[in-house]
């Protein structure tokens, strides 16, 4: 058939001859060299992708100013009123706008303006906030360009960090604040193993306190009276730091971190290493400040936004077991646990022989003679040689000996046990069945009721935070008690609404002695309470010490104290009293949960002449782990007058 077949392609374009196309296809491989030479020649980046003003309005348009990774790069935390930020870093040289420490934008737009500055060195804002230029780069989507930063690298390559592991501190022997605990970073190296551990570095924040007294240090550290800093050191000091003489035992929680995490955290300690932070015993401490640096390796958590007000150790290691964030645990037992467990599996002649060794009073060569003359075979001796010389060791540490004072008493005793070649076969402490964190939560709310004098009531009480001596004990040592903000409301059947007591704090601390270890129990209170007197229930002040000792007694332990009350109040004729008199009591466990049998009396000195007093039984059967049932009975004396109380309450925690 003839015609134009449309679905041909003409061989030329339209107007094209034979000889202009062999013309062009001479003309083609030069033109195609050239093209593939500039593609693969070395080339600058467009200036405007790396245009301060481009990058800026770039993160406005992202709005990563509210981005959760940028607000835990800066500390910011909303404010509890008007619903701004403020950021937690109390030093101006963290900040690089004028306004940045409440205005995360401004912060941000300084921040893009300083990491593109020419320049090179280790005083360039990229080498003094390399979290934040990390962090930048990947959420821009741009490739900034590289830096030179000698201090930084260096020192990251001495941490040689792989993983991270967050170390809590236990409380310790005859101190109530430290019930709280105390929670690090441990940075692990690759290939590290439990016997080589001690040599990794650990990441530390805390007050740099300089008054070694408990109260002042619990009265300052509440209201910020501390400056905060964040410090890198070997793992070793901090473990003879808390493990050896503090004596506190130590929970090892390995954190399931990723490499491009761990570095993460790497490059923002470094930023804020130099940085102070107030220090608040009860908010901002040290392991509030342990969130905030997770929360920069993955923000979306929001682990410091748990904690408004108050970051209590225990709490926030629960807030990361909950995150998922804790792979495995491990239980490291301190230096006077050791020795209490070797006391412990010792009997009552190798006790009083190893404590005549360690006081000098008996040669190390007689260590295979007991007090009544019993011979000790090779394995006993062992044994008795060794706990001499741990309590030596723990001597020197809490009688603070100076080493001439103990040099060759330590000596001898090494000598004389390397002389025995059986071995002491000492079982080592058991791992606690219930660990500081899985104990009851921090904070109480009670609703009850029952009869004073014969006058039924209703009762809620509130409590803020954190444990009495009848709370459930698992998880918490025994003896031990710290609370804070505590009130007590109550409906009486006749009188209507009262405050019954409000306490601002309480103390106390009932330490057992033995022939080895001899430490004082005492404690401390403030607050209101109502006063029997002969003209009603009068509420009144009152500041509280006691002190005196406890001794193990089965099914828990007793103790006997002289105790001292400042009150004060209208119904005294000058406006304050003070009461002085006796408390004993005994603190066990069992039935169900645990409870206090106690007698405290006070006579008044200034005036009106009477002694007060109140026999009281208080039980708790523990219900689950933070639920419980609390028996109060008691009889009370007053101005002339008795009165007998019987409270129920049904106590949960959270």
């Amino acid at each position: 058939m003839g015609g134009v077949d449309n679905n041909v392609i003409p061989a030329f374009p339209a107007g094209m001859t034979d000889q202009r196309f062999l013309l062009l296809t001479r003309k083609v491989p030069i033109a195609a060299c050239c093209i593939l030479l500039l593609l693969f020649l070395p080339q600058r980046p467009a200036q405007a992708a790396f245009d301060v003003e481009t990058l800026q309005l770039r993160a406005e348009r992202l709005m990563l100013y509210r981005n959760a990774a940028w607000l835990a790069l800066g500390h910011y935390r909303t404010e509890l009123v008007g619903g701004g930020y403020a950021g937690e870093a109390d030093d101006r040289g963290f900040f690089l706008a004028s306004e940045g420490k409440y205005d995360p934008r401004a912060e941000l737009r300084a921040t893009i303006a300083a990491i593109m500055l020419p320049g090179n060195g280790d005083t360039h804002p990229r080498c003094r906030f390399p979290a934040r230029y990390h962090w930048l780069g990947h959420a821009l989507s741009v490739n900034l360009p590289p830096i030179s930063c000698p201090a930084l690298e260096e020192w990251r390559t001495t941490l040689n960090a792989d993983g991270v592991t967050l170390i809590f501190p236990t409380a310790y022997l005859n101190s109530p604040s430290s019930m709280f605990g105390h929670t690090l970073l441990r940075l692990d190296r690759p290939g590290q193993n439990d016997d080589n551990a001690r040599l990794a570095w650990s990441i530390n924040y805390a007050a740099h306190a300089e008054d070694e007294n408990e109260l002042f240090y619990a009265w300052k550290g509440l209201f910020g009276g501390y400056p905060g800093r964040t410090t890198v050191q070997p793992y070793y000091l901090k473990i003879r730091e808390y493990h050896n003489w503090e004596n506190r035992d130590i929970w090892e929680y390995r954190l399931n971190l990723s490499r491009g995490e761990v570095d993460q955290l790497v490059r923002h300690v470094w930023e804020i290493m130099p940085t102070r932070f107030d220090y608040f015993f009860v908010g901002e401490n040290c392991s509030y400040r342990i969130l905030s640096l997770l929360d920069v390796t993955r923000p979306n958590l929001r682990l410091a936004q748990q904690f408004p007000i108050a970051a209590i150790p225990a709490d926030t290691v629960r807030a990361l077991v909950a995150a998922g964030l804790v792979a495995d645990t491990r239980f490291r037992p301190s230096a006077a646990s050791i020795l209490s467990s070797q006391i412990e599996q010792l009997n009552a002649d190798e006790r009083s022989l190893s404590l005549q060794l360690a006081y000098g009073e008996r040669k190390p060569e007689d260590a295979q003679t007991t007090p009544d003359a019993r011979q000790l075979n090779g394995r006993e001796s062992a044994r008795v040689l060794e706990t001499a010389y741990d309590f030596l060791r723990y001597r020197v540490i809490d009688e603070k000996l100076t080493r001439e004072e103990n040099a060759d008493a330590s000596l001898s005793l090494l000598r004389a046990r390397s002389k025995l070649n059986a071995p002491a076969d000492f079982i080592p402490p058991e791992r606690p069945a219930v660990r500081d964190d899985q104990g009851h939560g921090s904070s109480r709310v009670s609703l009850g009721g029952g009869y004073y004098d014969g006058q039924a009531f209703g009762e809620l009480e509130l409590r803020a935070a954190y444990h009495d001596l009848t709370d459930p004990w698992p998880g918490y040592r025994k003896g031990a008690q710290i609370t804070f903000l505590d009130a007590d409301l109550r409906y009486y059947q006749n009188s209507g609404l009262m405050l019954e007591s409000a306490q601002l704090f309480s103390i106390r601390s009932l330490s057992p002695r033995n022939d080895f270890f001899k430490p004082l129990s005492w404690g401390v209170a403030v607050g209101a309470q109502r006063r029997l007197t002969s003209n009603g229930r009068p509420l009144a002040g009152y500041a509280d010490g006691n002190a005196g000792f406890s001794y193990d007694f089965p099914g828990g332990m007793v103790y006997g104290q002289i105790g001292a009350s400042l009150e004060v109040g209208g119904e005294f004729t000058q406006g304050v009293n003070i009461a002085l008199g006796p408390r004993v009591g005994w603190l066990y466990r069992g039935l169900g949960g645990q409870g206090l049998l106690s007698f405290d009396s006070g006579c008044y000195l200034i005036e009106q002449g009477y002694c007060a007093g109140r026999l009281g039984l208080l039980h708790t059967v523990n219900l689950s782990n933070n639920l419980a049932v609390t028996l109060d009975l008691a009889r009370q004396r007053g101005q002339n007058i008795y009165a007998n109380e019987l409270d129920l309450r049904l106590q949960y925690y959270f």
